[in-house]
């Protein structure tokens, strides 16, 4: 059958890859870089700080060692400087990319400009490979949309707008918050984002596509604090065997837990376990060791490893209750480093107490450390034992039936929540009109049943059947890449908020924290006062909304 003459017209306009509408969108993390073109469901390639799989085999001993595949998933190696000065004592040892006290000396003395030059150098090097390598684009051609996390440091966000202003010339750069653009990719306009990554982990809430900033809460218990905690477990708990001598046991040595082989360890062993255990009071680490140890289920595992002094094939045992408990320091807290649990009802008790049921019940867990196996399962028990139990969160126990993740709906879950969010927008902000998002509510509980001849038809009437939980698309995604679909989400609708033009570039970027604001039609970013900045964000609330669509556009620009 011939195609309509608008359907033909409709794909003959439609633009290709290879065009200049779609933009590099770029989520920079300080372990892995993920790029790709707005407009596709998934990024194009995954960029490791750390050592590829095949460099980690080389220094597991598993294949001839080279020099080759350093730093890169490639057979090229780095920049030679930047190498030296961020590997340390191990020449296999790949540090990452940055740190949250990057402003600071670290221990091997180097200043702030010395690690900002550093710094530089090793984006060059990689949004080269981004461009040159595996995107095989030309970067004069294209605008760039950088996922960001809303606690970076400002210097972090400078080094790179210079690298891409000044040595590869992009057009210009949009600078958007990653805990919005992975709520985009849900269809909601409103919840509570919980960021687990590898340096920190940062609950923010949403509403109205809008980021509550001064309710934000961060604390150090994310993927770099499990790999610490791993780490010291390895070295007390898991003994290294000669593979041609069994009966020969011995502590594994410090220089084989770099942080590559932890990482590996981490990502293809560990998960949460699903059993709660209350630690009693008064009670000591080794004692709570072998109560884990008593109820684990799981199976012990043997790594092959290589022992250069030996100069032999080694076995690395370890044992099952540390491949299930190893998580366990994500969800005890302290002073110091509160738990994920704390960090998550502390922001909920600190907003406005009629959003607390709608983020409450609206909770995304994104981020990379959020990749391990039933974390969100254990962390909704957690929430939940909590509220019922913890003294401290009394307040907020009668919201323990309302906990929920965004993407475990089923459809009347979706359409109360719709319903929620669309009473309280009404009677807090006094807007005219529900925000409520029109992909809030689900298609098959909203739309009314169709009647047809043929459902009267006695003979094509089914059996009564159990009706299958329905669950939302959000499972698609992963949750180390949602904020990157978010952000290429809105640049396929070019709605991806202020943008910082070349010619303009001054050495400085925007940042929520510096009260800058921008005027979308030009473009151009200027300074205002808090007051001032207040009452222009007061008056453009009182204006009513006309689509879900111009929402998010506008939260895009007043981001900052």
């Amino acid at each position: 059958m011939a195609l309509p003459l608008s359907k033909i017209r409709d794909l003959s306009f439609k633009t290709s890859i290879y065009g200049i509408e779609e933009r590099i969108v770029l989520d920079i993390g300080s372990c892995y870089l993920k790029c790709g073109f707005s407009g596709e469901a998934r990024p194009r390639h995954f960029l490791s700080m750390f050592l590829s799989e095949e460099a980690l085999d080389d220094y597991l001993g598993l294949n001839a060692i080279s020099e080759q595949h350093v730093g890169h998933e490639c057979g090229e190696s780095c920049n030679l400087r930047s190498n030296q000065n961020c590997r340390g004592i191990n020449p296999y040892e790949y540090a990452e990319l940055y740190q949250l006290d990057m402003m600071r000396k670290n221990s091997s003395g180097q200043t702030e400009q010395e690690r900002l030059q550093i710094l530089e150098e090793r984006l060059a090097d990689y949004l080269n490979d981004v461009y040159f390598k595996y995107l095989l684009t030309d970067p004069k051609q294209r605008k760039v949309i950088i996922c960001e996390s809303p606690l970076a440091p400002i210097a972090l966000k400078e080094s790179i707008a210079k690298v891409l202003f000044e040595k590869l010339q992009v057009p210009s750069v949009s600078f958007t918050p990653n805990h919005l653009l992975a709520l985009l990719t849900t269809g909601t306009a409103t919840g509570l984002v919980i960021d687990c990554g590898h340096l920190e982990t940062t609950v923010l809430p949403i509403y109205s596509s809008r980021p509550l900033m001064p309710f934000i809460r961060t604390t150090p218990r994310a993927g770099k604090f499990l790999s610490t905690h791993l780490k010291q477990l390895l070295k007390e708990k898991c003994p290294i065997s000669l593979v041609d001598n069994p009966t020969d046991l011995r502590i594994i040595p410090e220089g084989m837990l770099t942080s590559a082989f932890l990482e590996t360890i981490k990502t293809r062993l560990l998960f949460a376990s699903p059993l709660i255990i209350n630690a009693r009071d008064n009670i000591g680490e080794d004692e709570m060791n072998n109560n884990y140890r008593d109820v684990s289920t799981s199976t012990e595992v043997n790594v092959e490893v290589w022992l250069h002094e030996e100069q032999a094939r080694g076995k690395l045992a370890i044992p099952g209750w540390i491949r299930e408990r190893a998580s366990e320091c994500l969800f005890n807290g302290d002073e110091d480093a509160e738990s994920l649990t704390d960090v998550i009802l502390e922001t909920v008790s600190k907003v406005p107490s009629d959003l607390r049921r709608p983020m409450i019940s609206s909770l995304l867990l994104i981020g990379g450390t959020a990749q391990l196996p039933n974390l969100q399962n254990r962390l909704l028990q957690e929430i939940r034992r909590s509220l019922q139990t913890n003294k401290r969160w009394k307040a907020l126990s009668g919201l323990a039936d309302a906990v929920r993740f965004l993407d475990d709906f089923t459809p009347a879950e979706a359409s109360l929540a719709a319903a929620a969010a669309a009473a309280t927008s009404t009677s807090a902000a006094g807007l005219g009109a529900s925000s409520s998002s029109p992909m809030d509510v689900d298609p098959e509980t909203s739309a009314p049943p169709r009647t047809t001849t043929r459902d009267k038809d006695p003979r094509k009437k089914k059996k009564d059947q159990p009706k299958k939980v329905y669950q939302s698309s959000g499972k698609v995604f992963m949750p180390n890449c949602r904020g990157w679909i978010g952000g290429s989400l809105v640049g396929s609708l070019k709605s991806s908020g202020p943008e910082l033009l070349r010619e303009n570039f001054t050495g400085t970027v925007p940042d929520w924290s510096t009260f800058t604001v921008v005027s979308a039609s030009s473009g151009l970013y200027s300074s205002q006062s808090t007051s001032s900045s207040s009452t222009g964000l007061h008056q453009q609330q009182q204006q009513p909304l006309h689509s879900e669509g111009t929402l998010a556009a506008s939260a895009l620009s007043i981001s900052y």
